[in-house]
């Protein structure tokens, strides 16, 4: 089995993509995926570098994702092999849910976002998933991006799957920078979405550490002293 959800935050100007995935280190996917300030590409079912790296460059040459689509299948001839959502910074859509896609298959595009899913018994995955992401908008992008997985995560555990359980999660947002904001991956795991957020717990308040670290390292706080405030920080919240 197989879900995820592409967004863009209409606050932030962030976009994001999350998933899960019976495949091995899935986040690897994601390569290329994502233009800062442009758009981002989703490819689900049958994953392939190319085509992100060919949809996000004609999304920075102006196409709109009506028209990077189109190019796409014109490009790929397994095309029908994939589910694509295509998402540009004026929160415009577009999708393709191939005909051979394994079932059960779908697609829910809502407001500036998108979930995909294959390999279920039905469309409660989708579905949960939507509602989650629908749920708290004033939320962190990425909040809503792994709290949307957590959904799925537990509808699929409802016996809302025929297919493989999940091995591999991955969690990226971008905002306006050439860089990632946060980027999170766990890429083999019996509960990788459990574990994604046991990761993101962590990494979430590392972000502008590691951030201030980059431009000053001289200046900045030694990391295993860092490490040792944010697990007091921790405690003394879980007390």
């Amino acid at each position: 089995m197989n879900y995820s959800i592409i967004a863009r935050c209409a606050r932030s100007g962030q976009i994001g993509i999350a998933l899960a995935s019976e495949s091995l280190a899935a986040g690897a996917g994601l390569d290329a995926a994502v233009r800062p300030n442009v758009g981002a590409v989703l490819i689900q079912g049958a994953r392939s570098f190319r085509l992100n790296r060919l949809a996000t460059n004609l999304l920075a040459q102006g196409h709109g994702p009506a028209q990077v689509l189109q190019q796409l299948q014109q490009a790929d001839p397994d095309f029908d092999l994939r589910q694509v959502a295509i998402i540009d910074r004026e929160n415009t859509l577009a999708t393709h849910g191939g005909a051979a896609v394994r079932p059960w298959s779908g697609i829910r595009p809502g407001s500036a976002y998108v979930v995909l899913c294959d390999g279920a018994a039905d469309g409660r995955v989708a579905e949960a998933m939507a509602a989650a992401f629908e749920a708290a908008p004033g939320d962190d992008l990425d909040q809503r991006l792994l709290c949307t997985l957590e959904a799925a995560s537990a509808a699929a555990g409802m016996g809302a799957t025929t297919g493989l359980p999940v091995r591999s999660a991955a969690l990226v947002a971008w905002g306006r920078r050439d860089y990632s904001d946060l980027e999170v991956r766990v890429d083999m795991h019996e509960q990788p979405v459990k574990e994604l957020r046991r990761v993101y717990a962590d990494m979430k308040p590392s972000v502008e550490y590691y951030e201030q670290r980059s431009r000053n390292p001289s200046k900045a706080m030694h990391h295993r002293e860092f490490a040792g405030l944010l697990k007091a920080q921790q405690k003394q919240e879980q007390s």
